[in-house]
């Protein structure tokens, strides 16, 4: 898939660690969120342009990876119920599977001023021939009269993470290197100078850059360190078999009742890395499910700084307060990945998911380990993202299950790792963080798209599942 010219090189700001830190819906940030997030902005502008004037059909138009994988990753349900209003964080998987079903029914979308037509079945199209896309997943919606003439159209990019952009705004692609001042250097150096931590930094750089006073953003941090616990709570209490074809049984809650009833085998795994990891699928199930979950930074890799954090937490048995610290700490590794590669598994593959979660969850709990901003926590944040580099995102039927699951509990194993390997190593590393991302950059670039969210290779490819 090539990308246009004409799209801009450049992040004006570092994103805000609540754009990578938010509510969402599974089974995926830029392939559920994004485009539900994509079709209420299309439903707003609709509101307010056409005067209360009913009639016409919306038409959406899903290319790239959103076509190859959309069915899987339930786009079109998510469409259809930004079409019609809602927001993530009111919803479920099986939420939104009710919006879709009754729109298919009544063939309408009602807004608070006029009405259109509109049949999923119909007007979602997918289409996997394109290739000069501005972005691997990009999105066309259009209002059409009676005689299929085009009355207004809106063309959006789901970049990663659930964030969008307007096509015609452009948007960082991933494809050149950024030109954002702040990099991670730059930060190691101003909390040096400043005798700053991490967590004061990024609170300074709320307020200055985005507007979002203290209060705000601890308030803000604390309901999502909630959401994270309940969605491994909620993990742990379901069983069953996930949706799709392939019928993935959950494990979550066996494997936990095994681990507590002393029938795992005796190993070298830490009990702590165990529990990580039971965490991890724990949450990892639920987003496959459709449930409430946290992008950290997407909702494929939402397990691994939750499950992380929850089993460092239960360890040092730490007060909240310091976990919505270390989410400060987590959310500015993701805003780093953001401005200086990409979090998008269509644009660099799961490098760019489960990796930078690693990273995020890595520098989080070397921070809760006392470890210092240059030499441990910048070093956790590259050792965990280093060894994810070149690593495909190939979801076997377009679904987040395999291997999406247990990579989340990998991803968790390799964070605390690090951030071991950090805490009782000496002076710096050879290699910066701002290094490594500019290596999975690369990497994403000259990668294939056949192994970048298409399905089309790697796992996916494997016929007998």
């Amino acid at each position: 898939m090539s990308h246009s010219a004409g799209v801009p090189d450049k992040i004006e700001q570092l994103p805000s660690v609540l754009e990578i830190l938010k509510p969402a819906v599974g089974p995926s940030s830029s392939h559920t969120l994004g485009p539900l997030r994509a079709a209420a902005a299309f439903r707003e502008q609709l509101t307010h342009e056409t005067n209360g004037q009913p009639g016409g059909r919306i038409q959406v138009t899903l290319c790239g990876s959103l076509a190859h994988t959309g069915r899987g990753h339930l786009t079109h349900l998510a469409v259809a119920t930004g079409l019609a209003g809602y927001e993530a964080k009111d919803l479920t998987g099986q939420g939104m599977r009710a919006v879709y079903d009754r729109i298919r029914a009544t063939g309408t979308i009602a807004t608070t001023r006029n009405w259109f037509g509109f049949r999923p079945t119909r007007d979602i199209l997918f289409d996997t021939q394109t290739q000069a896309l501005p972005h691997p997943n990009t999105l066309r919606f259009a209002l059409l009269n009676p005689t299929g003439v085009i009355l207004r159209s809106k063309a959006y990019l789901s970049i990663g993470g659930g964030q969008i952009v307007e096509a015609s705004a452009g948007a960082p692609d991933g494809g050149r290197p950024s030109t954002r001042h702040v990099l991670g250097r730059e930060i190691i150096a101003d909390c040096e100078r400043t005798g700053r931590t991490l967590p004061g930094y990024v609170l300074a750089l709320e307020a200055s850059e985005h507007g979002h006073a203290k209060a705000e953003v601890m308030a803000r941090l604390a309901e999502m360190w909630e959401r994270m616990r309940r969605s491994i709570a909620d993990g742990l209490a379901h069983q069953g078999t996930l949706p799709g074809r392939l019928h993935v049984a959950r494990r979550a809650c066996d494997m936990m009742r095994r681990l507590q009833g002393g029938q795992t085998p005796p190993g070298i795994v830490s009990s702590e890395m165990s529990r990580a990891s039971i965490y991890a699928i724990a949450v990892a199930e639920e987003n496959a499910d459709g449930g409430s979950i946290v992008t950290a930074p997407t909702c494929g890799a939402a397990g691994v700084v939750p499950a992380c954090l929850l089993a460092t937490s239960e360890s040092l048995a730490l007060p909240d307060e310091r976990i919505h610290e270390a989410l400060l700490v987590a959310g500015l590794i993701g805003a780093l990945a953001v401005a200086e590669a990409s979090i998008s598994g269509a644009l660099v593959g799961c490098q760019g998911e489960i990796g930078v979660a690693s990273a995020m969850a890595a520098a989080a709990v070397c921070y809760l380990l006392g470890g210092s901003v240059a030499d441990q926590i910048d070093r956790a944040a590259e050792t965990a993202l280093e060894h994810y580099l070149g690593l495909t995102c190939d979801p076997v039927g377009g679904l987040v299950q395999i291997p999406c699951i247990e990579r989340n509990a990998a991803g968790a194993v390799s964070a605390l790792n690090s951030a071991s390997l950090a805490m009782i190593s000496g002076g710096r590393d050879r290699v910066s963080f701002d290094a490594t991302l500019e290596a999975m950059r690369q990497t994403g670039l000259d990668m294939s798209s056949r192994y970048k969210e298409t399905s089309l290779g790697g796992l996916a490819a494997i016929r007998d599942l």
